[in-house]
């Protein structure tokens, strides 16, 4: 086996030239793509990188000095050819290559120290947001203000609220820890507003298959109502409106396991196998209406109204709604066992998912519930949660759709009981 310590220090070098070229090429591609001017490419990005990673080599022998030299004289460098690139073209340039050049340096200087990993996440990341230009650009330009307002709230409530509760219980039970019945709230929002900004980034004339994947992102049973209304404008689309709306619901699973595997992992060995056949069933039956089906999906774009799927209200009702649902959880099986915490579940299931998921996995986690009783409930809200947009599409969807999607929707739920009945007969 190859060990890393038998390389020292080459292969830091090695890392910091391979950072430095990846930022180059992307660099040099922009510039001539553009027909910017040539500030730094391929072969300067990766001696730069190769700068910072030597200059943090020569800090055991001459302390800070080599690379508070090697900085400064990096950044007058770079200044001195901006001004200069600035007065020949007569106009104000951005300093996107300019800064990328100090971070690039920077890079170098993480992985000498022991940073390696740190320093590669970032400059990919880097990379990826100067490749991005572009279609960054556009989406801004797209933007209106209800779209910035809702991002600020998210920032608000991820980078803001987050860190200012205290992460302790602050009841006489152990059972309500702010800081992370803020973060349970942060980690279902982030979810629903990626859906919601992949959307708009790709927008939904892409395809109803990729419609009802992101909706089902940000929340299966809003697209359920969403094609509903739609399908009664225009019932003659209801056949594709049936399709996202199964795939809408079959997406609602994988989101599940993530965030399961995200909190308490060895739950998948209670809900994998039937939450696996429901998630096969329904992509099989999405697969089979894409095949009977096909049409111009022109008609998408003035039919599906995109809805914000973050709200600062909406953020405090969930967590709330998550705080009640673990007392709950608790008193109903501390007073009736594992049948109240399934009742509990079936009900709470009729509305949303994400808040029995995440807390029955919080509950395991603490070692405040049996995981096998955790599994079961989480499947039971699954259940639940089907048969609640099954009655969404029966009451409000055009008699197409409802034939469809409800007929889909019986053969997802047998799949998800017939596998369920080997966990209730191993409890």
């Amino acid at each position: 086996m190859i060990n890393l310590l038998d390389f020292e220090p080459w292969w830091r070098f090695g890392v910091a030239l391979l950072i430095g070229a990846m930022l180059g090429m992307e660099r040099e591609f922009f510039q001539q793509k553009e027909g910017a001017p040539d500030f730094a490419g391929i072969r300067t990005f990766s001696l730069i990188a190769l700068l910072g990673s030597v200059t943090a080599f020569l800090v055991k022998d001459f302390g800070m000095l080599p690379i508070a030299v090697s900085l400064g004289g990096l950044i007058l460098l770079t200044t001195v050819s901006y001004l200069g690139a600035m007065l020949r073209s007569g106009k104000e340039t951005g300093i996107t290559t300019e800064v990328a050049v100090l971070l690039t340096f920077l890079f170098g200087v993480l992985v000498m120290g022991d940073q390696g990993k740190i320093a590669i996440a970032l400059a990919v990341v880097t990379s990826l947001l100067l490749a991005l230009k572009g279609r960054l650009h556009a989406v801004i330009r797209r933007m209106n203000d209800e779209d910035l307002r809702v991002a600020m709230q998210f920032a608000l409530v991820a980078a803001v609220i987050l860190p200012l509760l205290p992460d302790r219980a602050i009841d006489p039970f152990g059972l309500l820890n702010p800081f992370q019945i803020w973060l349970m709230v942060v980690l279902v929002s982030g979810i629903g507003f990626s859906g919601y900004v992949m959307m708009k980034v790709l927008g939904p004339s892409r395809g109803i298959n990729l419609t009802g994947i992101l909706g089902g992102l940000a929340s299966s049973t809003a697209t359920t109502i969403s094609f509903s209304s739609a399908s009664r404008e225009h019932p003659e689309m209801s056949a594709y409106y049936a399709r996202a709306v199964v795939m809408a619901s079959s997406v609602m699973i994988p989101r599940v396991l993530l965030l399961i595997i995200a909190i308490y992992p060895p739950l998948l060995r209670v809900v994998s196998l039937p939450l696996t056949a429901m998630l096969v069933s329904g992509l099989t039956i999405v697969f089979y209406l894409q095949r009977k089906n096909k049409t111009d999906e022109h008609n998408l774009d003035r039919a599906v109204k995109l809805t914000h799927p973050l709200k600062l209200s909406t953020a405090i009702k969930f967590g709330l709604a998550f705080a009640v649902v673990l007392i709950v959880f608790e008193f109903t099986q501390d007073s009736f066992g594992s049948i109240g915490v399934y009742f509990t579940s079936a009900i709470a299931g009729l509305t949303d998912v994400d808040a029995i998921t995440l807390s029955v996995s919080r509950l395991v986690l603490n070692a405040k519930m049996d995981f096998r009783v955790a599994g079961i409930a989480i499947i039971i809200a699954v259940i639940m949660n089907t048969i609640s947009k099954g009655a969404i599409v029966y009451f409000t969807g055009s008699q197409e759709l409802r034939r469809t999607v409800i007929r889909s929707f019986v053969v997802i739920l047998l799949a998800g009981l017939f596998f369920s009945g080997f966990i209730f007969w191993m409890t």
